[in-house]
């Protein structure tokens, strides 16, 4: 088996950290793709460990073989984890150097930013058939002291917007786990109506703890109709989700327009909107931009209270634009100061 193209240009390119032109993630690959072993000879030794404890023990060759075959097939996806380094860890030893393989979080292969991580994850299914190690390394009556924790960090995937004034955010918004890794391709482009559900759905999750807005959902029982909109088939299942908890609407009964742009007055009324789950919402100021008078009926409120609290103020000191376009860099700023006062 080769190692895929893209895998190979990340795997050989000096990264720099926070670099612009970081080479583009695949969302998924083989775990041998991934490892960068293409056969169970390459391998010198394979150990298990457990990181609370910092012991381990070592698989016979039969046993490293046994495992490689089994996982040199398997898919894993990338993530974004900032606690990778727990639980049961498979270190696999090659001449080339060292890999290892978090049973519950993955093969982390660089940082996303400060305090945050890619790793690559195996679904649950395959997971479940390499829990037999957790269980070996219990079960071991020997165990070999002073096992070490295996940090990739010489290589920075973060790819920072071209603005100065937004870098900071998309730091803030990487290491907080709010920005998608698919966004930081995207910074100088117009959100779309489906990219800002993504946005605000995550951010739900990160706020309640969870891995994704959907898992949010199944475990409060709210059930959300899929598709609800005919021209949703095959878009993220956030703006349903979004559309379920009132949060979003369409442009009318039957149609959403998820590739459309967002313009700035339709993302202050969502951004308050999210903000409601969580706080009574009031405002009792006057906006002075200029073009105030130009806010339609229905969002005067929500642009005002997002003003006052500084969620999302004008683009001058004079003008909102409230019909204008609203791009990533500056959605991933809002939803940043959003969570910020959502966490105080």
């Amino acid at each position: 088996m080769k190692i895929t193209a893209a895998f190979m240009a990340v795997m050989m390119l000096s990264v720099t950290a926070y670099s612009y032109n970081v080479v583009n993630l695949p969302v998924e690959m083989t775990l041998s793709d991934a490892l960068g072993i293409f056969d169970a000879n390459e391998i010198t030794n394979v150990t298990v460990s457990e990181t609370t404890d910092a012991k381990y023990i070592t698989l016979s060759n039969s046993e490293v073989s046994d495992f490689y075959n089994t996982i040199k097939d398997m898919t894993v996806h990338r993530t974004i984890n900032p606690t990778p380094f727990r639980g049961i860890a498979v270190n696999i030893y090659t001449e080339n150097g060292e890999k290892c393989y978090y049973l519950h979080s993955g093969l982390q292969i660089g940082l996303y930013g400060s305090d945050n991580y890619i790793c690559y994850k195996l679904s649950k299914e395959d997971t479940e058939k390499l829990l037999y190690l957790d269980s070996m390394y219990k079960d071991a009556e020997e165990k070999t002291d002073n096992a070490s924790i295996y940090r990739e960090t010489g290589r920075d995937f973060l790819k920072l917007p071209q603005s100065i004034w937004a870098q900071p955010f998309a730091r803030e918004a990487a290491a907080k786990s709010l920005l998608p890794y698919e966004f930081t391709d995207i910074y100088s482009n117009n959100i779309t109506r489906e990219q800002f559900c993504i946005l605000l759905g995550n951010m739900i999750a990160v706020k309640e703890n969870y891995v994704s807005v959907e898992k949010f959902m199944l475990d409060r029982g709210e059930a959300y109709l899929k598709n609800v909109f005919e021209d949703c088939g095959n878009v993220d299942n956030s703006v349903d989700i979004l559309y379920a908890l009132g949060i979003v609407n369409g442009r009318d009964e039957t149609h959403f327009d998820p590739y459309g742009s967002i313009t700035r007055e339709e993302a202050a009324t969502l951004l308050c909107k999210v903000a409601e789950m969580y706080l009574w919402i009031g405002t009792e100021t006057e906006l002075t931009y200029t073009d105030a008078a130009s806010i339609s009926p229905w969002a005067k409120f929500f642009v005002t209270w997002a003003n006052e609290y500084g969620i999302m103020t004008g683009i001058t000191e004079e003008e909102f634009a409230p019909q204008g376009v609203y791009t990533v860099e500056q959605a991933v700023a809002t939803v940043v100061r959003l969570f910020n006062l959502l966490s105080n």
